[in-house]
C-alpha cells in the first residue's frame, strides 16, 4: 500500500463514520487502530521498521501513530455514544475527529516518497 492508498483507505472509514452521524443511526464501523485498513498495513508494513528512515522520517512516522490512535479514540467515542442513542452528542466529537483526520492525512502527505516505501 502506497501513501495515497493508505489516504484512501483512512477516508473510507471516516466517510463511514460520518455517515452514520449525518443519519443518526448507531455508528457500527469503529475498529481498533490496528484493525482498520490502514492500521493493518502501517503496523505491518511502516511502523516497525521505522529505524530504517531517516531522522525526519522517523519524526513524522511518530506523529502519523500518536495522530492515528487519537482519530480511532474520537471515533470509539462517537460509536459509543451512538450506540446509547446519544447522536447529539455524538456528534460534538465530529468535530474532533476531522481535526485528527485532518493532521494524520498532512504528515502522511509530508513523507517523501522515497522515505514513505520501505
Amino acid at each position: 500500500m502506497q501513501h495515497l492508498r493508505a489516504i484512501a483507505a483512512h477516508a473510507n472509514y471516516l466517510k463511514r463514520v460520518r455517515a452514520c452521524l449525518a443519519e443518526e443511526v448507531a455508528c457500527a464501523c469503529h475498529k481498533p487502530y490496528t484493525d482498520c485498513d490502514f492500521g493493518k498495513w502501517w503496523y505491518a508494513e511502516v511502523f516497525p521498521h521505522k529505524a530504517n528512515f531517516s531522522v525526519e522520517a522517523q519524526a513524522l512516522i511518530n506523529t502519523i501513530d500518536r495522530t492515528h490512535k487519537e482519530f480511532h479514540e474520537a471515533s470509539q467515542k462517537i460509536t459509543e455514544l451512538s450506540a446509547l442513542g446519544k447522536n447529539a452528542e455524538a456528534k460534538l466529537f465530529e468535530t474532533e475527529l476531522m481535526q485528527h483526520s485532518n493532521r494524520l492525512i498532512q504528515a502522511i502527505l509530508q513523507l517523501d516518497g522515497s522515505d514513505f516505501s520501505s
